[in-house]
Parts: C-alpha cells; structure tokens; sequence
C-alpha cells in the first residue's frame, strides 16, 4: 500500500513539475518599465501579389478620370470589389495604370509609391499639381498554432500590433508558449524570423515586431501539450484525471 502511495505521489509532483507556471502565463510582467517609452513607426513596403487602390486627383476632375480605374458602379463599393478591380503587384514589382502604363512600385513604401506616380504625371506633362493615394487593399496576416481562433486574418490598417493581432486570433490558449512567439516576413526578397518574448514588454519597443502584410505569426505549445498529443488539454485537465485514478484506487485497497 505505501508503494503504492509513494507512486502516486511521484506521478503527481512529475505532473505538477510540467504544469505552467505563473511567470510563463502573463504577458508584459515589466511594462511599468517601459512606460512612457518612445514610439517608432516605420512604413511597410509594397511587395508582389499586392492589391493596390491608385487614386488620382486633380481640381478639375474630368483632367484626372482617364488615370482612374472606372469605379462609378455602385456594386464595386465594397472591400472585395474593390480588390478585384484594384491594381495587381506583379513579382516583378509592377502596376500597370492607364496613359501612364507600367510603374514599378515594389519595395516602395505606399508614401513613396505616391510620390513617384506624381513625378511621372507632372514630368510627362500630363497633370499640373494633381494629388495622388496609394493603398493596399489586401492587407492580411496568417496565426497558426495554439491560439483560439487560428487562420488568415484580413486588416484594414498599414500596419496592426503584435497584441491587436492576438486579440483578432481570440488570445493564446493555455498551453501556447509565450516566451518564444515566433515572427516570419518576406521582406526586399529575404524570409526574416523573429523570436519575441510576451512575457516582457521589451519587444514593444522594437518596430520590426508591428505586424505587416503577409506576416506569419506562429505559436508553439508547450511540453506537456506536445506529449500528450493533444489528448490531454491542459494540466488542470490532467490533474482531475490523477485524481480520478487515486480515488479507484483507494477504493480497490480498502
């Protein structure tokens, strides 16, 4: 009975020794540090498979239409419209506009894109003084592992937080590992990967961890997730189930 006993109690504090600990919960244990901190900003750049929305204005309105992609029906109002008759980002790094044909723009910042597109119209002696916007429509990122709600997940904004993007993945489940989330980018023709730690706010301050256009986002889990095999949800889970069988078997030595 006291071998029995004596294994159990084993099994348990192994059990107990895998379960996560509160400082491998939280996020941000330090950010009181880093309150205050500066805020660096830094503008994505378009890339191939981009969907760009090109509009060019002018004070006379009829001098700029032939430059504009004819949007007048009310059925392209919408995003996905929108990105259907926008202006596909060859791997090359082009666009093709009307009058003014093939622009390359990859590599460039939307700011820069409009910039250039300006140039060419006021150089080409097409438009005056015109105004020129540049956006991407497609702005997307993919979160794959143990978050809640995984998958490929559209934005609207150039550029969106590491936390905000958790936040649209439902939050990290229990067994996610959140001191090496894992970052990959497909930047100026490199794969680059990121290993950030949540538990810290330091990584707040660096703004290569803002998540942009068609990053990936990857959340390993945990050992005892890994061992298990998925079975086995969570250490609570697995404590109940310890539980369960001590009971049968003080039942069974009585």
């Amino acid at each position: 009975m006291k071998k029995i006993f004596l294994s159990i109690i084993l099994l348990l504090l192994l059990m107990l020794q895998s379960c996560t600990t509160k400082k491998q919960m939280l996020y941000l244990q330090d950010l009181d540090s880093y309150a205050n901190s500066n805020l660096n900003y830094t503008s994505s750049k378009i890339q191939p498979n981009d969907i760009l929305k090109v509009e060019v204005g002018d004070l006379n309105p009829l001098v700029a239409a032939p430059f504009n992609i004819n949007t007048t029906s009310t059925s392209q109002t919408s995003v996905e419209m929108m990105r259907l008759s926008g202006y596909l980002v060859t791997p090359q790094g082009n666009i093709t506009m009307p009058i003014l044909n093939e622009i390359k723009v990859g590599g460039l910042t939307p700011a820069d894109a409009e910039i250039k597109i300006k140039g060419r119209l006021v150089n080409e002696g097409y438009l005056v003084n015109p105004t020129v916007q540049v956006r991407v429509l497609n702005n997307k990122f993919t979160i794959l592992g143990e978050v809640n709600a995984p998958g490929v997940i559209s934005f609207s904004e150039e550029s969106i937080s590491l936390l905000d993007a958790i936040g649209l993945a439902k939050d990290l489940t229990y067994s996610a590992i959140r001191k090496d989330v894992k970052l990959i980018r497909e930047q100026d023709g490199k794969r680059l990967v990121y290993h950030i730690d949540l538990t810290t706010a330091a990584w707040m301050s660096n703004p290569n961890f803002r998540i942009r256009q068609n990053d990936v986002i990857v959340v390993t889990p945990n050992k005892l997730k890994v061992n298990s095999g998925g079975l086995i949800k969570d250490p609570i889970q697995l404590l109940a189930i310890s539980a369960s069988i001590l009971t049968v078997i003080l039942l069974l030595t009585d």
